[in-house]
């Protein structure tokens, strides 16, 4: 089949050789001739900016395209479900909305008793306790803010940068909860989850976007029953169709607490996390629910990777980094040239670097170092 994958970017590489290998024809697109998939496509490279549904639809209709499959970009997966049927097999439109709106998902929670922090409004306040405030619609981290609920500055500062990064100028508030950050990503078909992946997370920069993680193999108990009851639940409410569904949640005092759940691949090289730790063709498994293929049944096995997006501490002019001490290193996709600026916390990323352990402790102690930022600096 002729495909085109919603996405141009390094992160969504994995998900185009993916394609390649099961043998159909990709084309990609996007509008910087920077990206990696935009050199490594050439003549199939569509210069356009894909957020504009009806110049995409031109294309497919001149290319004769019979899938297209969304990238890393939760742009691309609205994309392509603004595009719907015969092009994508996913989600309809209200189905998407109903999980990518912040408020309309809180509202789902409710409905379905899903383990999810409370809503509060606005005209609440003042209450005891710290609460969060995000905007619907916006992504990775922006114009989210932790205020405390007695702090009625603190509530209008966070409800103005909130609305600042809303496409639609609207917030939600929630309770704040405390614990470890994880994310869940299950494969479902029919409903019921065939395949998941729980990861632990970590924020070593910017607190509201990830940097660290590794596969965890040992997540189980009372959090892993309530989170994969309440997604079955979701799967079977909305009728999602068969495929990935993506959630972050917290585990607070044994519970899980959900934040947001998308049906896109993670961003940031995710899809090698897991292949590199378990030998599951993660990004494989993602494509073939949207070109209509089967999903391989692939043994798993066990590595001890961390993952690591590598920014720097404070403004400078990058030419490399230093390891404090020596680390495993399995693989190092750069995205920055050396001679350019860095940003400090997270303005820019030099790269995403791999590193595997010969045990679990070996690896959750490097975890630590990354996190607090003595693995590596800068140079």
């Amino acid at each position: 089949m002729k495909i085109l994958l919603m996405d141009a970017a390094f992160a969504a590489e994995p998900i185009y050789q993916a394609l390649i290998r099961s043998g159909h024809e990709v084309w990609v697109i996007g509008n910087r001739a920077s990206d990696v998939l935009a050199a490594k496509a050439g003549q199939r490279w569509v210069k356009q900016d894909y957020s504009k549904v009806d110049e995409v639809r031109d294309h497919l209709i001149r290319l004769g395209i019979d899938r297209v499959v969304p990238g890393c970009t939760d742009v691309s997966l609205e994309t392509c479900v603004k595009l719907g049927k015969p092009w994508f097999l996913g989600d309809a439109l209200e189905i998407n909305t109903k999980l990518s709106d912040k408020a309309a998902f809180r509202r789902m929670c409710v409905e379905l008793d899903l383990p999810a922090p409370q809503v509060v409004g606005a005209d609440s306040f003042p209450l005891e306790g710290k609460f969060i405030c995000k905007p619907v619609d916006a992504f990775s981290g922006r114009g989210i803010s932790v205020f405390d609920g007695t702090d009625l500055a603190g509530l209008r500062s966070a409800l103005a940068l909130g609305s600042a990064e809303s496409r639609s100028g609207q917030c939600v508030i929630e309770t704040f909860c405390e614990g470890f950050l994880y994310s869940c990503s299950a494969f479902f078909i029919q409903g019921k989850i065939a395949q998941a992946f729980y990861v632990r997370e970590g924020s070593s920069v910017n607190p509201y976007a990830v940097d660290t993680s590794y596969v965890d193999v040992d997540f189980a108990g009372e959090a892993q029953v309530q989170l994969e009851g309440g997604l079955q639940r979701l799967a079977l409410h909305l009728q999602l169709t068969d495929g990935l569904l993506h959630t972050q949640f917290i585990v607070s005092d044994g519970k899980p607490c959900l934040v947001e759940l998308t049906r896109r691949c993670p961003g940031d090289l995710y899809s090698l996390l897991i292949e590199f730790s378990t030998g599951i063709p993660y990004a494989d498994h993602y494509a073939s629910f949207f070109v209509g293929d089967s999903m391989a049944n692939t043994p798993q096995q066990v590595c001890h990777v961390l993952r690591h997006t590598v920014t720097a501490d404070s403004a400078g002019v990058y030419n490399g980094l230093r390891f404090i001490q020596p680390e495993p290193i399995k693989a190092f996709f750069p995205l920055l040239p050396v001679g350019e600026s860095l940003l400090p916390r997270q303005g820019n990323r030099a790269g995403v670097l791999f590193s595997a352990y010969a045990s679990q402790n070996g690896m959750e102690q490097a975890f630590e170092r990354f996190m607090n930022r003595s693995a590596y600096f800068v140079v």
